[in-house]
């Protein structure tokens, strides 16, 4: 275990750039209070995938406190983290009746099965529409449309605040089920270690009933 000082993630770019632009403007931020404010990013551990991160900042009452953060070591400052992906399944000659995915998977930090749309990391250098393509062919084996209707991607979002750094992008995927990639049952490209069970079910009707039977059923939905 190492401590050491690293630079602040993504989400704090925007307070970051505008306390450099007050330093480059005094006359600018001239009476102005610049709270709150991250004074520093001091790292206290990490693994591979994720580090713990004591942040000192400066609250709105000009008093100095503490907060501990989970970031993601993948993290880039140029890009949110993850896609999640909402995956509209539907046939040329009836384009009104909409399916969508979930994936079934045992997740531990809850000790217990979720159900979730598609998700994963952005790689680096890829689009959030790449990832997103990529992820729901490696977990669901089904193939989304990138140009005759091309991904719609959300702005960045927060997931935990009061936890992590960490942001996604959520995407609207649009899946052809005449294409033949998507008939039958595609197959998945799980890595190694990935246990998924892809549920397929009617977009409005599929997701209340799952959300309705979240008090019998052995997994636990994921809201977001």
């Amino acid at each position: 275990t190492t401590t050491t000082t690293t630079s602040a993630p993504s989400h704090l770019r925007v307070m970051s750039e505008q306390k450099d632009q007050q330093e480059m403007n005094p006359d600018a931020a001239a009476g102005e209070t610049m709270v709150p404010r991250i004074d520093s990013v001091e790292r206290v551990a990490s693994t591979k995938w994720l580090a713990l991160d004591s942040y000192s900042y400066t609250s709105e009452d000009g008093k100095p406190r503490k907060w501990d953060v989970c970031n993601r070591t993948t993290s880039s400052k140029d890009c949110a983290d993850a896609v999640c992906i909402i995956p509209l399944l539907r046939k040329k000659d009836d384009p009104t009746t909409v399916e969508t995915l979930l994936v079934k998977q045992f997740r531990p930090p809850v000790e217990r099965y979720t159900l979730e749309f598609p998700a994963g990391l952005i790689d680096k250098d890829e689009t959030p529409q790449e990832a997103a393509l990529r992820e729901l062919r490696e977990e669901t084996g089904y193939v989304g449309e990138l140009c005759s209707t091309p991904p719609q991607v959300s702005p960045e979002v927060c997931m935990s605040p009061g936890l992590t750094s960490e942001s996604i992008h959520v995407v609207l995927v649009e899946v052809d089920l005449d294409n033949p990639y998507n008939q039958g049952t595609p197959k998945t490209a799980l890595e190694e270690g990935e246990f998924v069970e892809v549920l397929r079910l009617p977009l409005k009707e599929g997701l209340k009933k799952v959300l309705d039977e979240k008090s019998t059923s052995e997994a636990m939905p994921i809201m977001g």
